[in-house]
């Protein structure tokens, strides 16, 4: 977790940086946050490069990785040479600590050094500062690294308050760029809680307010969720079988869940029942067309059925909701927003 140094006073500079941080988010494109947000922090942190990774502690693999002013080369090199990288270990025991090269080896012992000449030197890296944040309710982790192509300009110990600050603000503010996206789709009706899953159910980014949600309606699992507990995963897992557009299933007596293609991942949303959500889809359609104020035979043309067939649906909807006409109907639809 992030442990933020309370006896560091947050500069101006920075206090300016975190305040564009989250007005961005709503006005800078998704794909490019990142990137800008990197420049941004350059304005106060002098660094010539930079790699800013997500992943999560299960599959130990990441999922998101934003470049800058860095050759991708380096990401293959820094997997590559790995096992002989000190600062792996020494981040993940140090979470939310800045991490310096140089403090972890001295300068004539690190440019004589495997990693130094294998992974940093053919790119003409010099000086490197990382830091590491975990979410423990989720499993997932941040890593920002920063280098400077000069060795006589070391990072300095303001640097290092300076990244311990940022990468908290960083990360939050992406998170809320991602989720402000997400909320602006046509297909986000609903009022739900959103995050990214993969195929096995790990989240990749994950709104807190689902995490709540989950460990409200699963108290067993305590305050950790770092996928989706096992009545969830059937649900997912038939969505992803599906031949058909995904639509919404009901994930157990008390929650329904929504999946939807997000790149290679999948847009996972949870919301408490509602009255409508023991509505089968053809139901819904009929509720919505008789809604918009369409008679019988205007819906039945619109959702090619009989007349009769509509009014028979609206007669087991009437029983399903306990009501009795069009207006109470229109009412709980209000109350239902």
């Amino acid at each position: 977790m992030i442990t933020q140094d309370s006896n560091a006073a947050t500069t101006l500079p920075m206090q300016q940086l975190i305040s564009r941080l989250y007005t961005a988010t709503s006005r800078i494109e998704l794909q490019e946050f990142r990137h800008w947000a990197l420049a941004q922090l350059q304005g106060v942190i002098d660094f010539d490069g930079a790699i800013w990774s997500n992943g999560h502690q299960q599959t130990l693999t990441f999922h998101n990785r934003t470049r800058f002013n860095v050759p991708e080369q380096l990401s293959e090199l820094l997997l590559k040479y790995l096992a002989i990288n000190p600062m792996a270990d020494v981040m993940l025991s140090n979470l939310g600590k800045p991490i310096d090269m140089q403090d972890l080896l001295a300068d004539e012992e690190f440019y004589q050094s495997q990693i130094y000449q294998k992974c940093f030197q053919p790119l003409g890296i010099e000086r490197i500062l990382a830091s590491m944040h975990l979410d423990e309710r989720s499993g997932l982790f941040t890593l920002l690294t920063l280098y400077r192509f000069e060795r006589d300009k070391p990072f300095s110990a303001e640097d290092k308050a300076n990244q311990s600050i940022a990468l908290y603000h960083l990360l939050k503010s992406a998170e809320h760029a991602l989720f402000i996206t997400l909320e602006q789709q046509p297909d986000s009706a609903n009022p739900s809680h959103k995050g990214i899953c993969d195929s096995q159910g790990y989240f990749h980014q994950v709104q807190s307010s689902m995490l709540d949600l989950l460990e409200q309606h699963y108290p067993q699992f305590g305050k950790s969720f770092d996928r989706l507990p096992d009545e969830l995963l059937t649900s997912f897992n038939t969505q992803l079988q599906s031949d058909t557009a995904f639509e919404d299933f009901s994930a157990g007596e008390n929650l329904q869940l929504k999946v939807t293609d997000f790149d290679e991942l999948f847009i996972v949303e949870l919301w408490p029942n509602g009255p409508l959500d023991m509505l089968t889809n053809r139901e819904k359609q009929v509720v919505n067309a008789i809604n918009q104020g369409m008679t019988f035979k205007q819906a039945a043309q619109v959702l090619n059925l009989s007349p009769s067939t509509v009014s028979n649906h609206l007669y087991r909807i009437y029983q399903k909701l306990n009501i009795g006409s069009k207006a109470q109907l229109r009412s709980l639809l209000q109350a239902d927003k």
